[in-house]
């Protein structure tokens, strides 16, 4: 018997079985963790960074000691990747790991709800944006909360699709553990309880009946509770934001890009961003069981967010930082994904259809390829304390001391502690584990020669943080000098900061 291929509609159906089935979220994830994991050792860590290790390689009972005064919005952030780090380590791969995975699983996540609120296709679609996106892969190599709060969103925007769907018996079991997430969201982030704000908007457009009304009230009520708590008990903690920008067209712009993932990716992204809320409205006929359209969905989770933190930011004081909506980013795969799944229904020959989508995606792969190039590169972070690491796995020597310029530089060195914790910290007071924070105490600048008397080398480094000519950083320099005579060995000038090593030439003698 001569086997025959099978009929064009079996074919067809085998298809759309598969985009339907959990092989499309899946693929989506797994192509998401293939591409963030490229190159994710490249950039060093970087201070925001150091402050994760600092923090989760203490004690539980030190690090609770430092929330009352610092960091207590990030306080969940760090209890979540203490055991990680107990287990996995400080390198930057098993740091960043964990944004990794949670890229992905936001990819998963965004192809579900994308399939659920226009088709498989759009799921399909907006999956693969989101795995390809610039951004994506930018804070999945962050060892930071921003991809954690990607996914958790993604979480609760499912949830309540989930629980306005018409065809859901039993509504409640959603919004019970709708809740549960959106405060998660929260407390990883505080600024995440706006998704809150953006599903209001959601049901206001979707209309659904009052009960889900009530139930989105309660649910949304109870997970505010948690992170308004927490905000209210950061009051005394704003300082740390003080450097927060005022409200402006170059903000908004920012902002704009940022979403887009790049300034050559806003056109393409907005014209297909606009182009699947009008194939959204067309298709809304072949799903009418659905409550939450994509549009409804996808629009007020990309715009509530950024306009209410830009309109509090412009009353009182700036609490925005295009970082701080990372949350935000699926709802644009949704609309681009959409974007890319209508065009089809828009033009009618098979052959000017496939150049149109193939044309489509290349405007976004493009431009993105430069984009993911930068972003693995160094100059993409503020700090290469990996080049100041690597000078002093290379020249230093037993016995070796350091003096950091001020405390930041400490915290910006704790990023590879196996590297600086071997030099003697000659220039400090209090640890930072001590002092529960994250720079510890320095020496007044006159006790620090005393304690280098007995020292033939000396590491003495600052931060592009440090104003040079500030007269503590100039005192305190000149007291290192001071307790010489000594010789500069070697400079090193790296990307947020510069290393000098010195060696005695002579006995110290005191001034006094």
């Amino acid at each position: 018997m001569v086997a025959t291929a099978d009929p064009p509609r079996d074919a067809t159906a085998r298809g759309a079985r598969w985009l339907a089935g959990p092989t499309t979220p899946l693929a989506c994830a797994a192509l998401t963790l293939a591409v963030s994991l490229v190159g994710i050792r490249t950039p060093s860590l970087w201070l925001d960074e150091a402050a994760t290790i600092s923090m989760t390689t203490r004690s539980y009972g030190d690090m609770l000691r430092v929330f009352p005064h610092l960091d207590l919005v990030h306080a969940l952030y760090y209890l979540l990747m203490k055991p990680w780090v107990a287990v996995f380590g400080t390198g930057a791969l098993s740091l960043r790991l964990p944004s990794v995975l949670a890229m992905a699983a936001a990819a998963a996540g965004v192809a579900v709800v994308g399939r659920r609120c226009l088709g498989p296709t759009a799921g399909l679609a907006a999956g693969l944006v989101w795995a390809v996106a610039p951004q994506t892969s930018r804070w999945a190599q962050e060892a930071r909360s921003y991809a954690m709060t990607a996914a958790v969103a993604v979480l609760a925007t499912y949830l309540l699709v989930r629980a306005l769907d018409r065809d859901e018996r039993r509504p409640w079991r959603w919004f019970a553990a709708y809740s549960p997430a959106v405060a998660l969201l929260g407390l990883l982030h505080l600024h995440g309880i706006l998704l809150l704000a953006a599903h209001g908007m959601t049901l206001l457009v979707t209309r659904p009946k009052a009960g889900a009304w009530l139930r989105w009230l309660v649910s949304a009520a109870a997970a505010a509770t948690p992170p308004v708590v927490l905000a209210l008990a950061a009051q005394d903690q704003k300082s740390q934001v003080k450097w927060l920008p005022r409200p402006s067209w170059d903000v908004a712009w920012t902002q704009l890009q940022f979403l887009a993932g790049d300034r050559a990716l806003v056109a393409p992204v907005v014209a297909l961003a606009l182009l699947g809320v009008v194939a959204s409205v067309r298709g809304r006929a072949s799903l009418p069981h659905r409550t939450a359209t994509l549009p409804a969905v996808a629009l007020p989770w990309a715009v509530v967010p950024t306009a209410l933190l830009l309109l509090a930011s412009g009353l009182g004081d700036p609490v925005f930082y295009y970082r701080y909506t990372t949350y935000c980013l699926p709802s644009v795969a949704l609309l681009a994904g959409a974007g890319l799944a209508g065009i089809p229904a828009f033009v009618r020959h098979p052959a000017a259809r496939a150049t149109l989508v193939v044309a489509a995606a290349a405007a976004l792969v493009g431009p993105s390829i430069r984009v993911h190039d930068y972003i693995r590169r160094q100059d993409s972070r503020p700090d290469d304390m990996l080049a100041a690491a690597d000078a002093v796995r290379a020249h230093a020597r037993p016995g070796d001391a350091v003096v950091y310029l001020a405390g930041s530089v400490r915290w910006s060195a704790a990023a590879y502690p196996d590297v600086f914790g071997r030099l003697r910290d000659l220039g400090m007071r209090t640890d930072p584990v001590a002092d529960a924070s994250l720079k510890g105490r320095d020496l007044l600048p006159r006790e620090l020669p005393p304690r280098l008397a007995r020292v033939d080398r000396v590491w003495l480094m600052d931060h592009r943080s440090l104003q040079p000519h500030k007269p503590v950083i100039v005192r305190r320099e000149g007291a290192v000098w001071s307790a010489g005579p000594w010789r500069q060995a070697g400079i090193w000038t790296y990307r947020g900061g510069r290393l000098v090593l010195l060696e005695r030439t002579g006995p110290y003698r005191s001034s006094r």
